[in-house]
């Protein structure tokens, strides 16, 4: 090499140390917002909206046992979805 320097290189970040995680609380907090959580708010609106028109529809298409029996397995599923632990 004829007296050529090499380009300087772009400063790194300090490694994290291997093996442990970022800790939750260290991370990254979502803003406080009037639009926060509101993806639990359009599941409560799917329920009401199921009790309030899928029911009687319901009621009225295919008869009393089928519109119990539908309203009973769209909040089991629902109740489940809500009380199942987070990963």
């Amino acid at each position: 090499m004829s007296g050529a320097t090499r380009p300087a290189t772009k400063p790194r970040a300090p490694a994290r140390k291997a093996g442990r995680p970022t800790p939750r609380a260290a991370q990254a907090v979502a803003p406080d917002s009037p639009f926060a959580g509101w993806r639990r708010w359009l599941w409560v609106g799917v329920l009401v909206f199921a009790v309030m028109i899928g029911l009687p529809l319901a009621h009225a298409l295919f008869g009393e046992v089928v519109a119990l029996l539908g309203g009973m397995l769209l909040l089991g599923f629902l109740l489940g979805r809500w009380t199942a632990p987070r990963r």
